[in-house]
């Protein structure tokens, strides 16, 4: 590439520097895993609050899904933050936060699959709340049945659709930075390596 000519700004298109689609699609996948980033955890940490309902309401223990919850939120957090520094990330701890929102998601459809299939419909969440509110006389229309059972299916839908949406666009930049670390590596091994003016060569 020529140089640009003394005395110019660059604002002839000649001399202007262009920049790698790949670098541009790096830049929007992490300004967009950012926002899911903090939406993921967001529902995420109500699910969590959502399985702590019995702990208050019965004094049972939450199902044993939300202690996994709970590690992979804080967890996926600090490696999502630690390796986000200004400047350069930290790739492997990258990589650590995405395979966490990955096992949130996987997670995530297997506890549906218990908690809808397999556990009697006594023990969702949503109808315990009810049962427990009529009893004390709080409330007795049934009405508030179908607002318990249809938050719990929007916020277990939320929580699918974000975690899914977030490894999607998290894993297109964890791939395209892993090609650009490997690309660096190759360049630098085809460079050879200038001894310094002055050294003398080591006899073998």
């Amino acid at each position: 590439m020529s140089r640009r000519p003394e005395g110019t700004d660059g604002s002839d298109w000649t001399y202007r520097e262009i920049i790698e689609d790949r670098y541009k699609r790096m830049a929007v996948n992490m300004s967009a895993t950012f926002l899911l980033h903090q939406v993921q955890s967001a529902m995420l940490f109500f699910k969590i609050a959502w399985y702590m309902i019995p702990f208050f309401i019965e004094d049972h223990y939450p199902e044993p899904f939300m202690y996994a919850f709970l590690v992979f939120l804080v967890v996926g957090n600090i490696c999502f933050y630690a390796g986000k520094p200004r400047g350069r990330s930290v790739l492997p701890l990258m990589k650590v936060a995405a395979l966490l929102v990955m096992g949130t998601a996987a997670l995530h459809f297997v506890a549906l699959w218990r908690y809808h299939l397999l556990d009697p419909k006594t023990k969702q969440i949503s109808r315990r709340m009810y049962k427990l509110l009529r009893d004390r006389g709080t409330i007795s229309s049934s009405v508030y049945l179908n607002v318990f059972t249809i938050s719990e299916a929007i916020l277990d839908a939320a929580v699918g659709l974000s975690a899914g949406l977030c490894f999607f666009t998290f894993n297109n930049w964890v791939k395209d930075a892993m090609d650009v670390v490997k690309e660096r590596e190759e360049r630098n091994k085809a460079v050879p390596v200038r001894r310094p003016p002055g050294a003398v060569k080591k006899r073998k």
